[in-house]
């Protein structure tokens, strides 16, 4: 079903009859005879005959002449008559012009007041006022003071006083000789220079067109937060999502699961000298730059280490259920132990130990009893935090255990050596600087995957929460009381990636700080799943706008959705006709303005829009790999592949690593000795050489 067709939908069933068709068709061809009229007269004005337009009696005559290729029959034409060839030329070009506003008016006709209007749906002037560029730039000083200013002008970083001032001390020095900077300015010239030419894209990202009503390019402001709801393949990041990242001027935080959707943005991103830093737990995109961070650093603070635990055991609730039952479980524990976690990263920093130190705790809860006696005697250590780790490890055994598990689940990527070399610091690998990279507007990459076996959901979660906690520090100490330009959070596949547990009070109150959030799930019970009925629908209703693709196959979020959008007063006339008589009656009828199966069959590259208080439109999106700048992306793509490939190739093969292995066991004396040539015989192994550093009797591995 096309946008159109979604936009035709007849209020009044009205069976038109054979007379309306008819009589419109005969005035159009009566005003198509006339333009032959009206070129004739007109041809004779031009070449100064004067105007030319037969007497009534003769109009007939006169018009049937000219259908038979005669000019001038029927009018007084002292000084002869025009050439038959300009009549006929202007005769094209008037028959023309009425074609081309027949057909305007057919069409507005139909979608404003005819029987093709969608009652419901906002009109241009709604949609404009609402996402048009008209919005952005009302809120321009305010989204980007360090721009335009509160007043909406830009005076390098002045007032329109101080900007005054400084053309006048500038007049004066140059009528001396003298040249003067104002103290404080970034540019003289800038200051000088009055206003700066609006850009929308330094205010909001680009959404779109709209299709529904027809309108103009459709902005959402950077101090206004979306959601995207949309099934695998219906296009939400090519359509959405990257070109929001591609246009954004400032930092950027991106969640996401493809490494084809890494290499499309990572070389835009990196221009300018902007820098990038991508975490790539599972080795998926060798030898793109990578994000080094130490979960323990900064955990002397309580409130840090609490948050951080907590961000880690968040990202286990949608590991902890199973087909979408058991969730109200899965948070107690992710609670319960996100105390246990706490505790061991304050236990840890406070102490100068290092996250090896923590999984070694984490491997046997119970019977680690150094982090509990560290909060107990340590002078720094934050109150009664050894009475909570004591109370969620030796309770009731089956709690206990289930919160062990939850903790180790919350590190278990750590556990694998691999994985926690590339994430962590060492030896000539520094920790990322966030701060920095985000002053300079640089992107974090956070590349997982949706696998229940091996997630970095948890991993994930923690250092997002720790990028957006460090942009918001930027955002406090910065002159403007916000981010400029602002930081953009890009989170697809929120669910799957970094289940941020702080997301509906960040979104709440950081938008207007700075930090714009966008957030994309396939489905709506994604998101219930991760945070639960509530707090799923608190999300969904914190958000300014929601965009909704097609293709999805939840039936009551499509019910809702329909719900949400409401109902339209349509008129209805019902014709009854029987043998000598006839009637007719009027009624009103309330139809949603959406019924949920159109919703489902929106087609590729639209939306379904419902921004704040605005009536619903359907947005016809942009595909960021069509047209030229499309194929530019494709082949820094390309080039990004190659590099990574290339990156690939230079790291051992499975069969290297097996074989390296084999013989270190040999070395140490740790391979299986049986009788030779029976497999199955019994198996025991040699004494194992239990030296420092793991190091064989000769020195080597």
């Amino acid at each position: 079903m096309s946008p159109d067709s979604i936009a035709r939908r007849r209020p009044d069933p009205l069976p038109w009859g054979w007379e309306v068709p008819l009589g419109a068709g005969f005035a159009w061809l009566s005003l198509a005879a006339a333009t032959l009229l009206l070129a004739q007269g007109a041809a004779g004005f031009l070449t100064g005959r004067g105007w030319l337009w037969p007497d009534s009696p003769r109009l007939f005559p006169a018009l049937g002449a000219l259908l038979t290729g005669r000019v001038g029959v029927g009018v007084e034409a002292p000084a002869g008559v025009p050439s038959p060839a300009l009549v006929y030329a202007l005769a094209g070009v008037l028959e023309l012009l009425l074609l081309a506003a027949s057909i305007w008016a057919v069409a507005r006709f139909w979608t404003t007041v005819g029987t093709g209007r969608r009652h419901g749906m906002a009109t241009r002037a709604e949609a404009k006022a609402i996402l048009g560029a008209g919005r952005l730039r009302r809120v321009r000083g305010l989204i980007r003071p360090d721009l335009y200013g509160r007043g909406g002008t830009r005076f390098g970083g002045f007032t329109a006083m101080q900007a005054r001032t400084a053309r006048r001390r500038s007049s004066r020095a140059s009528a001396t000789g003298a040249t003067h900077t104002p103290a404080g300015s970034h540019d003289g010239g800038a200051a000088a220079g009055g206003r700066e030419k609006f850009t929308p894209a330094s205010v909001g990202w680009r959404l779109g067109v709209g299709k529904v009503p027809r309108t103009g390019p459709l902005w959402v402001p950077f101090d206004r937060t979306a959601g995207v709801y949309g099934p695998q393949g219906s296009g939400k990041t090519l359509d959405l999502l990257t070109p929001a990242l591609l246009e954004a001027p400032g930092a950027a935080l991106v969640t996401l699961t493809k490494v084809d959707d890494l290499l499309l943005t990572i070389d835009h991103r990196s221009t300018g000298g902007r820098p990038v830093a991508v975490l790539d737990p599972f080795g998926l995109a060798p030898g793109v730059p990578e994000l080094v961070w130490d979960p323990v650093a900064g955990c002397v603070d309580s409130m840090v280490a609490e948050r951080r635990a907590k961000a880690f055991t968040a990202g286990t609730v949608k590991g902890a259920v199973a087909a979408g039952a058991g969730d109200s479980a899965a948070r107690f524990y992710a609670a319960e132990g996100a105390k246990v976690l706490q505790a061991y990263f304050h236990a840890a920093a406070l102490t100068g130990r290092s996250i090896e130190h923590v999984l070694e705790w984490v491997a046997n809860p119970r019977e680690a009893t150094l982090p509990e006696e560290i909060l107990r005697s340590h002078p720094n250590a934050a109150p009664f935090w050894h009475g909570l780790l004591h109370g969620a490890l030796h309770g009731d055994d089956r709690t206990a255990g289930n919160t062990a598990t939850t903790v180790q689940q919350a590190l278990a990527l750590f556990f694998q050596e691999p994985l926690r070399a590339r994430c962590t610091p060492g030896p000539g690998r520094p920790a990322t600087d966030l701060a920095d990279l985000i002053r300079r507007g640089g992107t974090i990459y956070l590349l997982g995957r949706d696998d229940p076996y091996a997630s970095a959901s948890p991993l994930m979660t923690a250092i997002a929460e720790h990028v957006l906690d460090t942009a918001l520090a930027a955002a406090a100490a910065s002159p403007h009381g916000r981010l400029c330009p602002s930081f953009l959070a890009c989170l697809d596949e929120l669910p799957s990636t970094a289940p941020l547990p702080t997301l509906r009070t960040r979104m709440a109150n950081e938008r207007a700080v700075g930090l714009s959030f966008i957030y994309a799930a396939q489905t709506w019970r994604q998101l219930v799943i991760c945070y639960g009925e509530d707090e799923a629908r608190a999300l969904f209703g914190l958000t300014n706008l929601i965009a909704v693709f097609g293709g999805g196959k939840d039936g009551i979020f499509n019910r809702e959705l329909s719900e949400l959008i409401g109902t339209s007063r349509i008129s209805r006339t019902t014709y009854s006709r029987g043998r000598g008589s006839a009637g007719t009656s009027f009624s009103g009828v309330d139809e949603p303005i959406l019924r949920p199966e159109e919703i489902r069959l929106l087609p590729e590259r639209h939306a379904l829009v419902i921004a704040e208080n605005a009536k619903p439109l359907i947005a016809k999106l942009t595909r960021c790999i069509d047209g030229k700048s499309g194929r530019a992306l494709l082949g820094a793509q390309a080039a990004a592949k190659a590099r990574v490939g290339a990156a690939r190739g230079r790291q051992a093969p499975m069969f290297a690593r097996t074989t390296a292995a084999v013989e270190t066991a040999h070395r140490m004396d740790l391979t299986p000795i049986g009788p030779a040539g029976s497999p199955g015989g019994p198996v025991s192994y040699g004494a194992a050489v239990s030296v420092p550093g793991g190091r064989g009797g000769d020195g080597s591995w």
